[in-house]
């Protein structure tokens, strides 16, 4: 862990806005649309570096990869998660289960 007696260390947390490369992948990914999985790995690599050279170049400490390669949370956990069942919402749910559905 990076630490320092001398300032406040600089980060941030979240995503970063992805570049139209890696979201046009994702898109198509996500609506069942075909791509191409080596160009996708090599682009997401290339973003990655780049986005990582610039928060160092501007003087941020601890650095991350703006969470490029994930296209939500929900989908994120649920890809590596078991246990997970997608189900159209229905009408009254809300009521029934306000503590699921925000």
């Amino acid at each position: 862990m990076k630490r320092s007696t001398d300032r406040i260390l600089v980060t941030h947390v979240g995503s970063l806005v992805r570049p139209m490369s890696i979201r046009n992948i994702l898109s198509a990914r996500e609506h069942g649309q075909p791509y191409d999985e080596a160009a996708y790995k090599k682009t997401l690599r290339e973003e990655v570096a780049g986005v990582v050279r610039k928060q160092a170049d501007v003087g941020v400490d601890i650095v991350s990869d703006g969470e490029y390669g994930k296209t939500g949370w929900i989908r994120y956990v649920s890809e590596r998660l078991g246990g997970f069942v997608h189900r159209p919402f229905r009408q009254g749910d809300r009521e029934q289960n306000p503590v699921y559905l925000i």
